[in-house]
């Protein structure tokens, strides 16, 4: 859960903002099948949100042809006070619930009981009527064993550095091969200054120069160092 700090005084705005913020993980919440899921999000400073309305419902959720309140996708509902069960998805229906006696400090968290496949993806809690601009947070959660999502976090990640390893490879590889040609070649110039093929060396030698400067930045040194003159030339 992202730090919210010691609690205020209840309606405080924060400098800059125009009234309490809500607050929540910076880290997807993770919960095994079966196991109940806490979605947290509260206000910074503390308010007090028993009388207001709680929205919280799926963010990407297809509607289900064969469920009309799925076109609302409300998980939970709050309003006057208590729960309005009659405009939640039959999907979670019981398995849903606030926190007792968190509203008059701002917890607006979610429990949702019982979690499973179907439950993952991002959670929105919405409050309409919050002072302020900012009235809504998105909660990501991930069901599956902790282990097997770590591991595949892992992986992930080692194959974006092998990604960008790889292209660095593609692109630096051509520019160092291509310095130490163009070098070469204008060594091999000055051996055969008075051939017929000069004209077609020098050529060469600018392209692959101004070719290998542009992919890599390094190159332009290895451009200065070739055209220097040739000692004796």
């Amino acid at each position: 859960l992202a730090p919210v700090g010691d609690s205020q005084p209840q309606g405080l705005s924060l400098p800059g903002h125009y009234g309490p913020l809500l607050v929540g993980p910076s880290q997807p919440v993770v919960a095994s099948p079966g196991a109940d899921a806490v979605l947290p999000c509260r206000l910074q400073p503390a308010f007090d949100v028993v009388s207001l309305t709680l929205e919280w419902s799926m963010a990407d959720l297809k509607p289900d042809p064969a469920d009309p309140l799925s076109r609302v996708g409300y998980v939970h509902l709050y309003r006057g006070g208590s729960e309005v069960p009659d405009m939640k998805i039959q999907a979670f229906a019981g398995r849903t619930e606030l926190l007792a006696d968190a509203l008059k400090d701002g917890d607006v968290s979610l429990r949702i009981k019982r979690v499973t496949a179907a439950d993952q993806g991002r959670y929105r809690c919405h409050i309409p009527k919050l002072p302020g601009p900012l009235k809504e947070l998105v909660v990501e959660l991930l069901v599956g064993e902790r282990g097997r999502l770590y591991l595949g976090t892992l992986i992930s990640g080692a194959f974006c550095v092998l990604l960008v390893l790889l292209v660095l490879g593609v692109l630096l590889v051509p520019g160092v091969l291509g310095g130490a040609v163009t070098c070469s070649l204008k060594r091999l110039r000055d051996n055969v200054r008075e051939a017929n093929v000069y004209i077609l060396l020098v050529v060469l030698t600018r392209f692959f120069c101004n070719l290998t400067s542009f992919i890599v930045p390094t190159a332009s040194r290895v451009r200065r160092r070739c055209n220097r003159p040739a000692r004796g030339g």
